[in-house]
C-alpha cells in the first residue's frame, strides 16, 4: 500500500506565484492560483502509475487561527503578513478542487499541516505501507526513514536519506536538534544566535544530541560560540518544542478514509466548469470520456450563485510570500553547490552540447568574465553558463600563460578560439526564443555589443530584487547569502587586493572556473526564487515595463558615449588653477599670515584661534570645526576669509573633479566618454553616474556651466538638451491634488510668481525678483519637506519667520498638508511608500524612537513619490525615446540622462526634425499608465555645446 501526502498549502502558493493573475470573466472572481493548483493536483495523479500509485491520498491544509505552538511561544510566525488580498477567497476554493479530483482535503483546527503529515506518516509506517510526502519543506525532512520519503515535484526530484545528508549534514534522526540550534527567521523560531545549519551540524556530529551539546557547552574553545550556547540554552529548547513534529494528533478522519477514490467526471467537471477553466476542462473530460457539454456547472460555485467565503476557513495570514519563498528556498537549496561538478568548455564538441541544451531548456543564465569594470574598454576573457540549478560552465578564452607574470606569456593552452565561440553562442544569444538572465545584465550586454551580439530577451536578477526590495543589497554575493544561505567565492580570493591584484587573463584556468561557473549557477537559482518573487510582491509591471526595458536602453547609451573636449577642460584647469592661486594669496592677506587653505587644522587655529571668533566648536580629536556648513554661517555673518576659503574649495574641487579628472576617461578607441549608470542603486528610482559622474556638475554656477561647454557635438551635428520643466513641482500639484497649482501649470503661469502672489498678497506683474526667490525656495523646500530651521538658512531670515512662511504656504495650499500627513502615516503603517508607477521606496526605521532619525525618514517618505515619480517618467520616455525616432527616421542619439534632462546627438540639419519629436514623447511618457492632471512642459535646444543647449 502506498499513502501520498500533498502539502496544500505549498501547492497553493506555488500556484498563485508561479502564474500571472486570472480573473473568472463572468464577475471577476480571482482564481488564478486555483487555475494553477487544478493544474498540478491533476498532473500529480497522472504521474503515479502501475505498482507506484497511490492506494491512500490527501491534501493536507494549514487551518487557520492559532496552534499549540502560539500557547507556549505567542511570538510563533507572529512576523508573517497578512495573505495576498486576491489570493484570500480562493482557499477555500483549492478545499472543493480537491474533494472535486476525488482526494480527501484534510485540516484540523489548532495543528498545522505539518503534523497531520507527520501523523498520517507515522501510522501509515507502522502498517508497512509505503509513503511519498509531496513537499521540500525542510521542516518535513525529519520524517524521511525506510518507508517515507519526500518528492519535490517542482524539480521532479527524490528526498531520502542522502538529500537530508546533503542538505543538513546529517540523518533525518538529527534534523530537529539542527533546526533547534539554527532556528527559522521565517517562522519566528528563535534558535541560538550567530549559529547556522553548518557549524550546529558540525556540533551535533561532535556531542551527538542537542540536551548533550547544551549540558557541555562550557568546554567548547570558541569564546563566541560557547558563550551564546550557554546564555541561548533555553531558546534551543524552546526552538525544539518549536520545530518537533506532532505525530500524534488525534485525527478526525483516520487513515483508512484516505483510501484513494476514482477521478468521477460528475465531481470535477461540475467544478471545473464553474471557474470557467476551460482547457483543463476539455483535458480532463476527454481522459474520462465524458462529455463536458451535457454537464452543467456547479450552480452552487457559478458566479450568479456564490458568495465565496473569505473569513476564517480563508487562512488569513497563515501562509504568505515569505512562507512560500522559506519552502522554495528549501527546494533551491536542496541542490548542492558542488564546484567540482562544473565543466571546463574545452573543445568545440563540448561547447555544441551547451548550445544544444539551451536550445533545448529555452533559457540560460550567463555571465562574462572581462579584464576589467570598464565594459568598453575591458577584454573578455571568458565566458560562464547555466541552463540547470547545480550544473554550470565556463568556456575559457582569453587566459595567458604564466600567472606570476604580470605582462603574462601568451595566450593558456586548451582554449577555443574566441571567434569561434562567438560564432556558435551567437544564434541562442540573440534567438528571441531564448531567454538571458544575468546579474546586472546591462554589463554583459555592453560588452557582448562590443563583439557584434545583440541579446535579447533578458531577465536581470538585480532589477527582480531592486523592484521587490529597494535598493540595497542587490549585489550578487549579497542575494545569494540572503536568498541560499551560500556566500560566493570572492574575486580577491583568487585575485588578490590593492595594486597587486590580478586581471582575471591571469588567473589559472581551473580555479577560475570554480569562480565563474558559481557566478552562473547562483544567477540561476537566484532567478527561479525572484521571479515568483515579483509577481507575489505586485512588482511584475514595474519590472516588465519600466526596469527591464530600460537595460539594452541604458547599455546602448553608455557605448555611444559623448565627445569631450581636451582643449577647452584644459584652459578652465588653468584659469581655475591661476584663480584659486589669487583667492589663496587674499586668504593669506586677509589671515595675516600664510597658511595652508586645504588644511582644516590650519584654518581653524586661524578663525578661531587667532581670529577669536565667536561661534567655534571642536571635533573628538580637539581640532576646530571647519565644514562647509561652518563656513557658510561665518560668512553670511560677513567674514571675509571663511567667504575665502568657501570660493577656493569650490574652484580646487571643480578642478580636480572635472577639468584635471574628465581627460582620464576619454576612451582612446572611441575619443569619448562613457560613463556607466547604476539603475538599481538609488531607492526613488533616480539613475546615479559613475566614471566620470556626470549627474553633479553644477549647473547653477558660472564656473560650472564652463565645464558643460566642453562636452561637445561631434564635426556636423549638435547637442540637443530637452529638459522637463519643474516636473516634480508638476508631479505633486497631481499627486496631492492641488487646485491652485494644477491651473497655474496648465495655464501656463510662472509657478513661482503665482506661489508668491498667493502667499504674499502681491501682484505678478513688476514682483521683487527676491520675492520671487522666497517662493522658490519654499516650492522646492516642501517637496523635501524642509524645516523652518533649514528654510531660515536657505534665504537668511529669522526661523520664526520662516515658520510663518510654512504656515501660510499650507493655509494657501492645504492639500499639501493633506498629503505630507498622509504619507507619512502610511510610511510609519506599511514601512514604505509607493510612486504613481507602483515603485515602493523603504523606511524599515521610520518608526525609531530617535526623533532626529524619525523626522528624517519622514521627510524621505513624503519626497520619495514625488522624485520616484518624476524619474519613473522619464525612464519611460527614454525606453520609448529609441523606437519613435527610428520610426520616424530621425537620426538622433539618445547620448546621456543626467536628472531631468536628456542629451542627443543628431545631424545638424536634422535637428528642427528631433525637437518636436523628442519633446512630444517626454510630455506624455507618463501615458497609458498614468493620466496625469497636468502637462509635462520639455525645454529643449539645440547647440554645438551641453552648455548652450541646455
Amino acid at each position: 500500500m502506498h499513502l501520498l501526502l500533498v502539502d496544500g498549502s505549498t501547492y497553493i502558493f506555488r500556484a498563485y506565484h508561479a502564474l500571472p493573475p486570472l480573473a473568472r470573466k463572468s464577475d471577476g472572481l480571482p482564481v488564478g492560483a486555483v487555475s494553477g493548483f487544478c493544474n498540478m493536483l491533476y498532473k500529480l495523479t497522472l504521474d503515479f502509475e502501475g505498482e507506484e500509485n497511490p492506494t491512500h491520498m490527501a491534501v493536507i491544509f494549514d487551518h487557520s487561527g492559532k496552534t499549540f505552538r502560539n500557547d507556549f511561544y505567542p511570538e510563533y510566525k507572529a512576523h508573517r503578513p497578512p495573505a495576498p488580498e486576491d489570493l484570500v477567497p480562493q482557499f477555500p476554493l483549492t478545499r472543493d478542487a480537491t474533494r472535486a479530483f476525488g482526494i480527501a482535503s484534510i485540516e484540523q483546527e489548532g495543528f498545522e499541516a505539518d503534523d497531520l503529515i507527520a501523523t498520517y506518516a507515522r501510522q501509515a509506517e507502522a502498517k508497512g505501507m509505503r509513503v511519498t510526502i509531496v513537499s521540500s519543506d525542510k521542516d518535513l525532512m525529519q520524517l524521511v526513514s525506510d518507508k517515507i520519503s519526500m518528492l519535490d515535484t517542482m524539480k521532479n526530484k527524490w528526498i531520502s536519506y542522502d538529500e537530508v545528508q546533503e542538505k543538513f549534514g546529517c540523518g533525518p534522526d538529527k534534523v530537529i536538534d539542527i533546526q533547534s540550534l539554527a532556528g527559522d527567521s521565517v517562522d519566528n523560531v528563535p534558535g541560538v544566535p550567530g549559529i547556522g545549519i553548518k557549524t550546529a551540524a558540525q556540533l551535533i556530529a561532535e556531542y551527538g544530541d542537542l540536551d548533550t551539546l547544551l549540558e557541555r557547552a562550557g568546554e567548547i574553545k570558541q569564546n563566541k560560540r560557547r558563550e551564546k550556547l550557554i546564555e541561548f540554552a533555553d531558546q534551543a529548547r524552546i526552538s525544539r518544542d518549536l520545530v518537533t513534529l506532532k505525530a500524534d494528533v488525534p485525527v478526525e478522519v483516520p487513515l483508512d478514509d484516505l483510501a484513494r477514490q476514482p477521478i468521477s467526471a460528475s465531481d470535477v467537471i461540475p467544478f471545473l466548469k464553474a471557474m470557467e477553466f476551460t482547457t483543463i476542462t476539455k483535458r480532463v473530460a476527454s481522459a474520462l470520456e465524458a462529455d463536458a457539454d451535457e454537464i452543467e456547472a456547479d450552480e452552487n460555485l457559478t458566479a450568479d450563485e456564490s458568495e465565496v467565503e473569505t473569513t476564517a476557513s480563508a487562512e488569513s495570514g497563515e501562509h504568505t510570500p515569505e512562507g512560500l519563498f522559506a519552502k522554495r528556498l528549501a527546494e533551491v537549496q536542496a541542490i548542492p553547490i558542488d564546484h567540482d561538478k562544473y565543466e571546463i568548455v574545452r573543445t568545440p564538441e563540448a561547447l555544441q552540447k551547451w548550445v544544444d541544451a539551451i536550445w533545448d531548456k529555452g533559457y540560460v543564465a550567463i555571465d562574462t568574465e572581462t579584464t576589467g569594470l570598464d565594459n568598453q574598454q575591458a577584454d573578455l576573457v571568458g565566458i560562464c553558463l547555466a541552463t540547470e540549478m547545480g550544473e554550470g560552465c565556463y568556456i575559457p578564452l582569453q587566459h595567458k600563460s604564466g600567472e606570476d607574470d604580470l605582462l603574462g606569456g601568451g595566450k593558456a593552452p586548451d582554449q577555443l578560439p574566441l571567434a569561434e565561440v562567438l560564432d556558435a553562442l551567437k544564434p541562442v544569444l540573440e534567438a528571441r526564443s531564448i531567454l538571458k538572465i544575468g546579474q546586472n545584465m546591462k554589463y554583459d550586454m555592453g560588452m557582448l555589443m562590443r563583439y557584434g551580439i545583440e541579446m535579447s530577451p533578458i531577465d536581470d536578477t538585480m532589477l527582480m530584487s531592486y523592484t521587490t526590495d529597494g535598493a540595497r543589497n542587490n549585489g550578487m554575493d549579497a542575494l545569494s547569502e540572503k536568498w541560499l544561505n551560500h556566500t560566493p567565492i570572492k574575486f580577491t580570493d583568487l585575485a588578490g587586493t590593492g595594486k597587486k591584484q590580478k586581471t582575471f587573463d591571469l588567473l589559472e584556468i581551473e580555479s577560475a572556473s570554480k569562480y565563474a561557473a558559481e557566478d552562473a549557477d547562483i544567477t540561476l537559482r537566484l532567478w527561479h526564487i525572484l521571479k515568483q518573487r515579483v509577481v507575489a510582491e505586485k512588482a511584475n509591471t514595474l519590472y516588465e515595463t519600466i526596469e527591464r526595458p530600460l537595460v539594452p536602453v541604458l547599455a546602448r547609451m553608455e557605448a555611444r558615449g559623448i565627445h569631450v573636449n581636451r582643449q577647452i577642460l584644459s584652459q578652465l584647469s588653468g584659469e581655475f588653477a591661476q584663480r584659486a592661486a589669487a583667492i589663496e594669496a587674499e586668504a593669506h592677506e586677509l589671515a595675516g599670515e600664510k597658511f595652508n587653505v586645504g588644511s582644516p587644522k590650519q584654518l581653524g587655529g586661524i578663525l578661531f584661534g587667532k581670529m577669536e571668533l565667536p561661534g567655534g566648536k571642536k571635533t573628538k580629536t580637539g581640532a576646530w570645526q571647519t565644514g562647509a556648513s561652518v563656513l557658510d554661517d561665518l560668512a553670511a555673518e560677513g567674514n571675509e576669509l571663511a567667504q575665502k576659503v568657501l570660493d577656493w574649495r569650490g574652484l580646487s574641487k571643480l578642478k580636480s573633479t572635472y577639468t584635471d579628472a574628465l581627460p582620464e576617461f576619454i576612451n582612446p578607441n572611441t575619443g569619448r566618454v562613457h560613463t556607466s549608470y547604476a539603475q538599481a542603486a538609488v531607492a526613488t528610482g533616480r539613475l546615479s553616474s559613475s566614471d566620470p559622474n556626470l549627474q553633479n556638475i553644477p549647473v547653477r554656477s558660472e564656473d560650472g556651466r564652463k565645464i558643460r561647454t566642453a562636452f561637445v557635438a561631434e564635426k556636423g551635428k549638435k547637442l540637443i538638451s530637452a529638459d522637463y520643466s519643474q516636473i516634480e513641482l508638476r508631479v505633486l500639484a497631481h499627486i496631492a491634488d492641488i487646485d491652485a497649482l494644477k491651473k497655474a501649470f496648465s495655464d501656463g503661469l510662472d509657478i513661482h510668481a503665482m506661489t508668491a502672489s498667493e502667499m504674499f498678497n502681491v501682484p505678478i506683474e513688476g514682483m521683487d525678483p527676491m520675492v520671487r526667490r522666497q517662493a522658490k525656495a519654499i516650492n522646492f523646500g516642501i517637496i523635501y519637506g524642509i524645516s523652518a530651521f533649514g528654510l531660515a538658512n536657505q534665504l537668511g531670515i529669522s526661523r520664526s519667520e520662516a515658520s510663518e512662511y510654512i504656515k501660510k504656504y499650507f493655509e494657501r495650499f492645504p492639500g499639501i498638508q493633506d498629503y505630507m500627513n498622509e504619507m507619512k502615516k502610511f510610511a510609519h503603517d506599511k514601512g514604505y511608500v509607493e510612486t504613481l508607477f507602483g515603485r515602493k521606496a523603504f523606511f524599515p526605521e521610520i518608526n525609531t524612537k530617535n526623533q532626529g532619525h524619525r523626522a528624517f525618514y519622514e521627510r524621505a517618505a513624503i519626497n520619495a513619490p514625488i522624485q520616484g515619480s518624476a524619474a519613473d517618467i522619464i525612464r519611460r520616455a527614454m525606453i520609448k525615446m529609441e523606437s519613435v525616432l527610428q520610426e520616424s527616421s530621425v537620426p538622433a542619439d539618445m547620448l546621456l540622462q543626467v536628472h531631468d534632462e536628456l542629451i542627443f546627438e543628431v545631424p545638424e540639419d536634422r535637428a528642427d526634425d528631433a525637437i518636436p519629436l523628442i519633446q512630444r514623447v517626454m510630455s506624455d511618457a507618463s501615458l497609458p499608465a498614468v493620466h496625469l492632471s497636468v502637462p509635462l512642459d520639455v525645454d529643449a535646444r539645440a547647440a554645438d555645446n551641453w552648455n548652450d543647449a541646455h
